[in-house]
């Protein structure tokens, strides 16, 4: 991943630092071709008027070049976009009628420039008509015999303009993508946690007053139904903590079987008759958590209706679906048909049925009932937990970055493999030197190849050294048997010992293996203005290598960075879910645990005391549930103001409401719903 102190792969630099680095890259690569160019227009010793025309146009072409290269000008307007390459063309094509070939790699700049600014399909007619037009030039200069050469050469420099400029672009937006995937995986994870507080610390919540509410009436009348009670208030509380975990992590561990039992207890505590019938067999995990959900929030829209009586509860197993109906009778009389808008309690089962691909409908019908009914299937068709990590959802779209910067440098690879057997072609004596030395280029292009593509800084130090050794040899051989050195003999050589070594010692490594090429063509008597032609395309060759291999890798590298931050920040997010949860609930649910433990050895011998007792369990259980609505519904509505960086929660009021939020008890003097 990025940030690796150990630099990995060449992508020695801090995740904040790629795409200034990319920036860097691209920079020096414009750099290198513009004083290759100047090397090659001084050694045609221009006079002063020529030099200085030279020198305006080629600080044109270098402000144009940039401002292409860096300010993504495929947004600009197409007028806008058409002054700038026009303006790049007259200062490219104007010193050719002045200088010849030299001049050659600014074309190359145009081209680039024009794969970066035109979309669609036309610019690639354009980039070879720029091309064409430096044949003419080329041929009056070295004849028809060079005119593959600058052709190559100038097709070469565009697509490696195009290629660096636009990963480097592409570091910098997947930088920004990995952040807003990882923002987004955390907003989603706020939603779950809104959904997961709501429908299960309230029911668990709401559960406790209830009993509560029903042992404080049952003291007097009946001291030992009032004591079984607090002993079921006491189990409430503990799934409640338990509950706390499951909002923090996930519902996974729900079971549709227990969950059917703790909602048959609640619902006898209430006074509603309650049935269920059960005949859906083993479920798969993810169906049996999204089912006792479904179950919990259910059974709480009925514990809100203070005229329901009977509530009945059925799960089937029909073919490959299991279906789970429940249903009550507290609906007002004026409600009828199906229920629209059904809250967020509601929208929130449906979001999760429909993740591992069921449904959910909710209906009030003639007779007075109010019936939910969810349909899931035996094999989810989802992760019912989705939200725990963001997966992009098209697969073949996923990988398109990496496999775009792969193919950048696997043309510049070639494209420089190309121009090198030109090179070599011109100068090599007979057929038998000329397969010799194919021999030997092989050798350092799949050689660099495996040190392009295959990190070779995580290799061992003896494998690196027998691999950059045998490049070596294959590299210097054909000296042996050619007549002299060509251009950018060594490149390949000086980008794979950026790639292999790391610290200082490479720079010094990559400025001798450019230093043999001159030292060789001195001894042949070239003239040092060659020698010096020889040293810059050599270094020029290997930056472009070990720059555009860079990128490569810092483009894969952010990619698979995406999904590891996503679920870093999630991970992050949960325990910060997690510490704030029991900073809200876990002082209220271990008084009520107290309490409880309390009333349970004061019943039946000191009722009073009981009373009292209860009397501040309804307190605490009623504030607690008014902090996890307030909690959720802030979190859920404010998702934004609340980032991963934050250190706390908008703590919510903890003075006690007006009424229960998700129970409407019965004032006193009036029976409870179902009473008898």
């Amino acid at each position: 991943m990025l940030g690796n102190p150990r630099g990995d792969g060449g992508a020695d630099v801090p995740a904040p630092w790629a795409p200034r680095m990319a920036r860097w890259v691209t920079l020096a690569v414009l750099g290198g071709y513009a004083l290759t160019t100047v090397l090659n227009v001084l050694d045609r010793r221009p006079g002063p008027a020529r030099l200085a025309g030279l020198a305006l146009c080629l600080a044109a072409v270098l402000v144009l070049q940039f401002a292409h290269s860096t300010r993504q000008p495929r947004a600009w307007p197409a007028r806008v976009r058409a002054l700038t390459l026009s303006a790049q063309a007259l200062a490219t094509y104007l010193p050719l009628a002045w200088i010849g070939l030299p001049w050659g790699a600014m074309a190359g700049f145009l081209a680039g420039s024009v794969l970066l600014a035109v979309p669609g399909r036309i610019r690639w007619p354009l980039y070879g008509a720029v091309t064409a037009g430096i044949v003419p030039t080329v041929v009056a200069d070295v004849g028809p015999g060079g005119a593959v050469y600058g052709i190559g050469v100038t097709l070469l420099t565009g697509h490696i303009v195009f290629g660096v400029s636009s990963l480097s672009d592409l570091v910098a937006e997947l930088r920004r993508a990995r952040r807003a995937l990882a923002d987004m995986a955390v907003v989603q994870e706020r939603l779950r946690v809104a959904r997961d507080m709501h429908d299960l610390l309230g029911y668990s919540l709401s559960a406790i007053m209830l009993k509560s509410e029903l042992a404080y009436r049952l003291v007097t009348p009946d001291p030992g139904r009032a004591r079984a009670e607090v002993a079921e208030v006491l189990d409430v509380a503990g799934k409640a903590l338990a509950d706390v975990r499951l909002v923090a992590t996930g519902y996974r561990g729900m079971s549709l079987t227990a969950e059917v039992r703790s909602a048959l207890s609640v619902l006898s505590a209430a006074r509603i008759t309650a049935e269920a019938d059960l005949n859906c067999g083993a479920l798969p995990r993810e169906v049996d958590a999204v089912l006792a959900v479904v179950l919990r929030e259910a059974v709480t829209n009925a514990l809100r209706h203070s005229k329901a009586q009977r509530c009945t509860i059925t799960a089937s197993r029909e073919g490959e679906t299991v279906t789970l109906r429940i249903g009550n009778d507290g609906v007002d009389g004026g409600r009828r048909g199906p229920a629209e808008g059904g809250g967020s309690g509601l929208d929130n089962l449906t979001a999760r049925l429909r993740r591992i691909g069921g449904a959910l409908t909710a209906e009030t019908t003639d007779d007075g009932w109010f019936r939910i009914t969810a349909r899931a299937p035996i094999e989810p068709h989802g992760d019912a937990h989705a939200d725990d990590a963001p997966r992009e959802r098209d697969q073949a779209a996923q990988h398109w970055a990496p496999r775009m910067a792969r193919g950048t440098l696997v043309v510049a690879l070639a494209g420089y493999a190309f121009i090198t057997v030109v090179n070599a072609a011109d100068v090599a004596g007979s057929g038998g030197a000329m397969l010799a030395f194919l021999g030997c280029f092989a050798v350092v292009v799949a050689l660099q190849a495996f040190h392009s593509l295959r990190r070779p800084r995580t290799w061992p130090v003896r494998v690196r050294t027998l691999t950059l050794g045998l490049q070596a040899g294959a590299t210097y051989a054909p000296l042996l048997w050619l007549d002299r050195p060509w251009g950018a003999m060594a490149g390949f050589l000086a980008g794979s010992l950026l790639l292999a070594t790391s610290g200082r010692p490479r720079w010094a490594l990559y400025a001798a293996s450019a230093a043999v090429g001159p030292a060789v063509a001195a001894i042949a008597g070239a003239s040092p203005s060659y020698g010096v032609y020889l040293a810059v395309s050599s270094l020029m060759t290997g930056l472009v290598v070990y720059g555009v291999t860079t990128l490569y890798l810092l483009v894969a590298e952010l990619h698979e960075a995406r999904g590891a931050l996503a679920r870093l920040a999630v991970a992050r997010e949960r325990l910060f879910v997690e510490r704030e949860l029991q900073q809200v609930l876990g002082s209220s649910l271990s008084a009520i645990t107290l309490k409880c433990e309390l009333i349970h050895r004061l019943l039946p011998h000191a009722p009073e005391a009981a009373c009292e007792e209860l009397t501040t369990v309804l307190d605490v259980s009623r504030r607690a549930l008014a902090d996890v609505r307030r909690v959720a519904r802030g979190y859920r509505g404010h998702p934004e103001e609340y980032g991963a960086d934050k250190t706390q929660w908008p703590l919510p009021d903890t003075s006690p409401p007006d009424k229960y939020p998700f129970v409407d008890f019965p004032s006193e003097g009036r029976e409870v719903a179902g009473g008898e």
